[in-house]
């Protein structure tokens, strides 16, 4: 009967992530993003996430064409993709040499990197750049997907064509173990990728205290 209840904390730990409808908030865009998030730390991945299929980190060698922005514009980068035109912000400094992640794009999205997490998490944030339509990130949670979040599916987030700026993102209301970085229309560049996992141990532990507590009680009354 204890351990049927303790499962039965896990799944009502749970239930205000799959009741609740994924939420995404615009924290900041352009420079004000680049003030708020931490350029030393840019491709940093969060406490237990790996990539199971990496994107590629720029800048490299092989593709130098981020200053003017050519190839893949860097999320902290105030050009357009394409021309000399810039979005009129201010980017940080020496943001040239700031790294960042790129997913190429395919036109049946057969080009997916995989960022996995070792335990579920409840939320997510990153820089991302230059948004397009295309651009996707799926949650996944035990192999299924339960959500998503388009280029221009960011509330307050006009996308342009081609894309521009940066928008530094919050998702909420979502459990998952693995994001899916994909795009059919724009390369998909990010940076600062930030997770938060589900306190799923507090609850447990709770009321494994409070049963131990109860049995402890049982058997003083009994003896």
């Amino acid at each position: 009967m204890a351990i049927k209840k303790i499962f039965l904390a896990a799944a009502f730990a749970l239930m205000p992530f799959a009741a609740g409808a994924l939420t995404v908030q615009a924290v900041a865009t352009n420079a004000n993003a680049w003030s708020s998030v931490n350029p030393g730390a840019s491709v940093a991945l969060p406490t237990g996430a790996t990539w199971t299929s990496a994107p590629l980190q720029l800048p490299n060698a092989w593709f130098p064409q981020i200053d003017p922005c050519i190839s893949f514009c860097s999320p902290f980068d105030a050009g357009i993709y394409g021309s000399n035109q810039t979005i009129g912000a201010t980017p940080l400094a020496g943001w040239q040499n700031i790294p960042f992640w790129a997913t190429w794009q395919t036109a049946d999205r057969s080009n997916v990197n995989v960022l996995a997490f070792d335990k579920a998490q409840s939320r997510l944030s990153l820089l991302w750049g230059s948004l397009d339509s295309g651009n996707l990130i799926e949650f996944v949670l035990n192999g299924l997907v339960v959500g998503s979040v388009s280029g221009n599916g960011v509330p307050g987030i006009t996308v342009q064509n081609p894309g521009r700026g940066a928008a530094l993102i919050n998702v909420v209301n979502v459990a998952f173990d693995e994001l899916r970085f994909s795009s059919t229309s724009g390369g998909f560049e990010f940076a600062n990728v930030d997770a938060s996992p589900i306190p799923l141990p507090l609850p447990i532990l709770g009321l494994m205290s409070a049963l131990g507590a109860m049995l402890l009680l049982r058997r003083r009354a009994s003896a």
